[in-house]
């Protein structure tokens, strides 16, 4: 057992004390299993609590226990992920699933971190919230909260570091799970990256950023990766009642999901459907990762469906796993 600290007894007291007045009531807290716990922390990662919620109970509802995801195909994965972006998430949500199935549920954050597509954070998440064993994590909410109390000006990965060292260190051992979620929480509501509510901070008088004054100056901002436009052209093609699909490959962003032909400019003379003339329905942007792409969404109808795509009615493009834009891009086609 730790020798006892009554510094850190103070701040466990305080800020569960906070929890288990003011922690939201969100679905994957209802029923904290394992699963339900390792497929809202995927889905939490880069993505807002609103935006997840939905789509985490429509996941549920198809995929209701390991077996199920674990048995499903990669298709169907994709299909119920549109929309969530970072697709490889559901990609490992998949291989993650299959490792279980074949090699039982872990019981502990290092059996975790075994697991296809689960890193220290995720694998202290589970373990500790479902399972109530005494691991940290660290997130970029926790990261924050850490080099706000403590006035931690460096950057990462120093300052992840730092805050893995505290988080270990901070560990509430009798409630676990509750102690991280709580972590989380504060960093979600209270101490977040602008205009931090620190009035209403339970740990207010512990935080030494408080203290002087500072608060939004931690932690220090990292360096921002330039941005870069691009130009894309999407083609939807009609022969018929049905549109020319391909896949995307391997190593390109969406892979193995059902996309329309692209070209990587707004030239239309640079038709893959040629000599058929386009009719343009529209123009709109999109981001992914630091890219900013603004997508023209051209319209040609053929016909003879070309044996170089796969051609598809409306019935199975509904069913596809289709990027976002690309659907959006549809929807636009579809006004002509």
């Amino acid at each position: 057992m730790r020798p006892p600290n009554p510094q850190r007894d103070e701040l466990h007291q305080l800020l569960l004390r906070w929890y288990d007045r003011h922690a939201r009531d969100l679905p994957w807290r209802k029923n904290p299993e394992p699963y339900q716990t390792w497929v809202s922390e995927i889905m939490l990662q880069q993505t807002q609590v609103a935006t997840v919620i939905p789509y985490f109970e429509r996941w549920m509802a198809r995929f209701p226990t390991i077996a199920d995801l674990a048995n499903a195909s990669e298709d169907d994965v994709l299909q119920f992920w549109q929309g969530l972006g970072y697709y490889r998430r559901g990609r490992n949500l998949l291989a993650g699933a299959q490792y279980v199935v074949a090699n039982g549920i872990p019981f502990d954050a290092a059996g975790w971190q075994e697991v296809p597509g689960i890193g220290p954070y995720t694998a202290g998440a589970i373990a500790s919230i479902a399972q109530n064993q005494p691991a940290a994590l660290v997130d970029g909410n926790v990261e924050r909260v850490y080099s706000r109390l403590t006035a931690d000006a460096t950057e990462p990965p120093k300052l992840t570091q730092n805050a893995w060292k505290w988080a270990n260190l901070n560990l509430d051992h009798h409630r676990p799970g509750d102690w991280n979620q709580a972590l989380m929480e504060l960093g979600a509501t209270v101490c977040t990256p602008k205009n931090p509510q620190c009035p209403t901070c339970p740990l207010k008088n512990r935080c030494a950023a408080f203290a002087i004054g500072k608060p939004d100056s931690y932690p220090t901002p990292a360096k921002r990766t330039a941005t870069v436009q691009l130009q894309q052209t999407l083609w939807i093609a009609r022969c018929g009642d049905r549109i020319a699909t391909e896949r995307v490959p391997q190593g390109e962003w969406w892979e193995g999901m059902v996309s329309f032909p692209r070209s990587q400019t707004h030239d239309l003379t640079e038709n893959p459907f040629d000599p058929a003339w386009p009719k343009l329905a529209g123009t709109f942007k999109h981001s992914v990762t630091h890219h900013r792409i603004t997508l023209q969404v051209a319209c040609v109808t053929v016909e003879n469906a070309a044996d170089n795509y796969t051609w598809l009615n409306a019935h199975e493009l509904n069913a596809a796993a289709i990027p976002a834009p690309h659907r959006k891009g549809l929807e636009l086609a579809k006004r002509l």
